[in-house]
């Protein structure tokens, strides 16, 4: 009775032990972990979070206009909204995280694909304020890989990189599967990227690492501010690639060497506000997997 009891106690410890290492991603699942399913779940397999739309409303769900009956989810920012978006329910990704992204959306041929302002469409979202370590952009015409601009200490945009990957393709679905090692150090975190199927983007180390490291801000003296402000006003703008608007000035932030923050993911839409013209699009399915084969679908 007593050996019995024990074997219980131990599994039931093992079983915690087992969920809290998966819920941190130092361990991960094999083959697909996550997949939408908007045809037979809807949202069901999304968080509930709803200050993701500003300025404009909350996803919809639409049959698939290239893949009928199937159902795909419909994204619409209307001049002048911001934010479209929702969070797939996985985990946070964390240091040494490694994981496979597959999305599939289709661009009608009404998308403002040459817009010149910024308009991301995926985005691996640091936990704190601020552009994201890694995000996917629509723009020039172009699908555009980029980060680092909020990176936490300054000057702002100085560790700002950008990948074009492909032409931003209307009217038939396009293929994209990003694998993202994650780490706030740049010589390990690394981004290989596919779209339709052809490896566009093989073992990039961005500046900035695909995480951002911890920090400590604080209100910057009149002499912090000043220097920042200058050093930002030199930090040069990519020819031909939208980026979002700078972290503040103000602000004065001293990074960690010893700890990273996570990042999550969400999808959808968040633009700048001052785009006169409207943007509606549809994913058709999104994948999380140790593997590309899965990502892919």
């Amino acid at each position: 009775m007593g050996r019995a009891r024990h074997r219980r106690a131990a599994v039931v410890v093992l079983a915690v032990l087992a969920a809290l290492v998966s819920w941190t991603g130092a361990a991960q699942a094999a083959g697909l972990v996550w997949q939408s399913d908007f045809t037979n779940s809807a949202f069901n397999n999304f968080k509930s979070t709803p200050w993701n739309n500003v300025g404009a409303s909350a996803p919809t769900l639409v049959t698939s206009t290239v893949n009928p009956p199937a159902k795909a989810a419909r994204f619409t920012v209307n001049a002048g909204g911001t934010r479209s978006e929702i969070e797939p329910n996985v985990v946070n990704f964390t240091e040494g995280a490694d994981y496979y992204f597959g999305d599939t959306f289709t661009l009608p041929a009404t998308f403002p694909v040459a817009e010149p302002s910024w308009q991301v469409i995926t985005q691996w979202k640091n936990s704190d304020t601020g552009s994201p370590p890694v995000e996917l952009k629509i723009g020039h015409g172009n699908l555009i890989l980029d980060g680092g601009y909020g990176y936490p200490t300054g000057p702002a945009g100085s560790k700002y990189w950008t990948q074009t990957l492909a032409p931003a393709a209307t009217g038939s679905p396009m293929k994209v599967v990003l694998h993202i090692h994650f780490s706030s150090n740049p010589s390990l975190g690394s981004i290989d990227a596919w779209v339709g199927g052809t490896q566009v983007l093989t073992g990039y180390h961005p500046a900035s690492g695909t995480l951002y490291p911890t920090a400590k801000k604080t209100k910057a003296s009149a002499t912090q501010a000043k220097a920042q402000k200058a050093a930002q006003a030199k930090t040069p703008q990519p020819k031909d690639t939208p980026k979002e608007p700078a972290a503040s000035t103000d602000t004065a932030v001293t990074a960690s060497t010893t700890s990273s923050q996570f990042s999550y993911w969400k999808m959808g839409m968040y633009r700048d506000s001052a785009i006169a013209s409207n943007s509606v699009y549809d994913i058709e399915s999104t994948r999380l997997a140790t593997t590309l084969v899965d990502a892919a679908g």
